[in-house]
This record gives C-alpha cells, structure tokens and sequence, in this order.
C-alpha cells in the first residue's frame, strides 16, 4: 500500500492521466538505429539524502551529459522523443524567427525538495522510465531477477536513442538497483556508476526528517525498502533509517567490487561541494579510459559543509543500531 503523503508531495491526479495517455500513444515508437557505437550510460547510485538530487544538478549543468529533466522524464515510454521536443523549444539554436520566444532559454535550476526539482530543464529522477521498462515490485521498484533479455536490450536501446539526440552520454539517477547491481551491470555492459557516498549518521538524520517531511510522520517508511526491512520495522525510527542507510551502502560496496575498477567511480558528498573541479576530473576518467572525451566542465561553486545538529537522543538511537 502506498503511504500517504502531505499536500505538497500529493501527485497531480490529472497530469497522471494526460501522461499516461501519452505514453501509451507513443510506446511503440522506435527510432532508428544509429550504426555508431553507443555511448556508455552513467548510473548515480547511493543511499537516500546523500547528495545524489545535487549531483544530477551539477551534472547536468557541466554539459557534458544528456539527462532525463522534467520535460524529458514524461516522455518515459520513447525518452528519446522527449529529448527531441526539448531540443525543438530550449535550444536557441532551433528557435525559427521567435516562435518560441516567450519561453525563455536558460541552463537548469538549483533548487530541489527531496529530490524534486523545479524548472522544465531541471533533473528528474525518471523512475517511471525504470518501471516501465522492467517488472515492478512494490516495496524495492522494480525485480530485476523476473526480467527478460528482451527488456534489458529495450531499455539500453532507449538510452541509446536517446543520447543520439545530442550526441552526449546519458548521466540519470540509478539507486533503484541498489540491491540488484550485479544483475543490471551484467545485462547492460557499456553501463558506468558512480557512487555518491556520504556520511551515515548525516544521512540516516537528513531522512529522518524527510519522513516527517513526506509523509507528516516519522514512523513511515521513506524511499525503496531494504531487503532487511521486516528486521527494521519493529524498531525506533530513528534505528530504522540508520538500518537503512547501512544496508544500502554495504550493499553497494560489496557489488561494487566486483565489478572491474574500469566501470565504476566512487565520490564522496564532501568532495562534490568542496572540490567539484577535482570531482569532474574524477567522471572525466572513468569516460575516457572507455574512448570518450567528455565536452563539458564543472560550473558550481565549491560550497562549505556544515556538520548537522543532530539532537542527542537521535543520535543515541544512531548509535545504538550501529553497535548492534
């Protein structure tokens, strides 16, 4: 059952059903395929709250990727579709005598609530791209062991039509197969990763207070569950989160390291706000040992971090899972 959420995270029931019409009107449409090899795609994979909605954000805004925005990620059944009709009304370069003058043309916003992102060029998290391309489960989105060859070689064909369309690699939010990385990286080979991590105990309180943000309450469940989510749920909030937040990342890195060292990159959330030009250089690597030059660069300030004000009896609780 879906948990409720406060007004301002209420979906638009309407939209919901404009889209859904749209989608079913284009899902059979299949663009050419380009005889150029396609381009490695790149998967943001970490923990909930850390940092993964600012590091698609500074991504997009290096250009040097292709990225599902607000516009594109309603285009979930054809992306490449999408991409297209975003081409036609934000790039001036297609603008024909200001027919399209009205809307302006601008780089992506900056600004985001929990993981939701303003702006019409702005990163969206484009599960519903994941989850119509693969069986769906409820608690974690999608079960990639009850996937077929046919719906990896759709999904990856997807992402290929759509970075043609700008010539650029795709850079999208992977965390939905936190816990089934090994799968996804085995069907999709050109597939790249890059893992956000963050402090635990900043996370684990940065989603704490985003239950009560979602949902009114703390006691509700935020994000995909665990595999290890019927051992948390009997337990304090506060224990729950950190639980969370421990399975995903040991998780992550035990996957991780199995995978060659040429297809998978690991960033902390401090470096990213501290030293992003060093942390470009660090995505700038991992592109160019596979052949491709990126053309872009990083264009966001360093930002200082804060050390968050956790209260001591949530702390308490954070340490008492850990120690377990």
């Amino acid at each position: 059952m879906t948990a409720k959420r406060t007004a301002t995270f209420q979906r638009n029931h309407n939209l919901e059903a404009l889209l859904g019409r749209l989608n079913h009107a284009i899902s059979e449409a299949r663009l050419p395929a380009s005889e150029a090899p396609a381009l490695p795609t790149l998967f943001i994979l970490g923990t909930p709250r850390s940092g993964t909605t600012y590091c698609m954000q500074w991504l997009a805004a290096s250009g040097a990727f292709s990225y599902p925005s607000n516009l594109i990620a309603r285009f979930w059944q054809a992306p490449a579709i999408g991409a297209m009709c975003q081409e036609m009304l934000a790039n001036p370069e297609y603008d024909f005598r200001g027919e399209f003058s009205d809307i302006g043309f601008h780089d992506p916003q900056q600004r985001s609530d929990l993981g939701k992102t303003t702006g019409l060029l702005s990163p969206n998290e484009f599960w519903y791209f994941w989850r119509s391309s693969f069986p769906g489960d409820g608690d974690i989105g999608i079960d990639l062991t009850r996937a077929e060859d046919m719906q990896f070689q759709l999904f990856a064909e997807k992402l290929a039509a759509f970075a043609e369309v700008r010539g650029k690699p795709v850079a999208t939010k992977g965390m939905i197969v936190n816990h089934q990385l090994a799968k996804f990286a085995s069907a999709i080979p050109n597939a790249l990763f890059l893992h956000l991590d963050r402090d635990p105990v900043a996370s684990a309180w940065s989603m704490l207070r985003a239950r009560e943000k979602m949902h009114g309450d703390r006691q509700i469940w935020y994000s995909f569950r665990t595999p290890n989510y019927e051992a948390l749920r009997h337990l304090p909030p506060a224990q729950q989160v950190m639980g969370q937040i421990d399975k995903i990342r040991r998780d992550l890195i035990a996957q991780l390291s199995e995978l060659p060292q040429d297809r998978w990159v690991s960033l902390d959330y401090a470096q990213l706000c501290t030293e992003p030009d060093a942390a470009f250089d660090t995505i700038r690597s991992l592109f160019a040992a596979k052949g491709v030059a990126l053309e872009g660069r990083n264009t966001l300030p360093s930002v200082a971090m804060s050390q968050p004000d956790i209260p001591k009896d949530v702390r308490a609780e954070f340490d008492a899972y850990l120690s377990r």
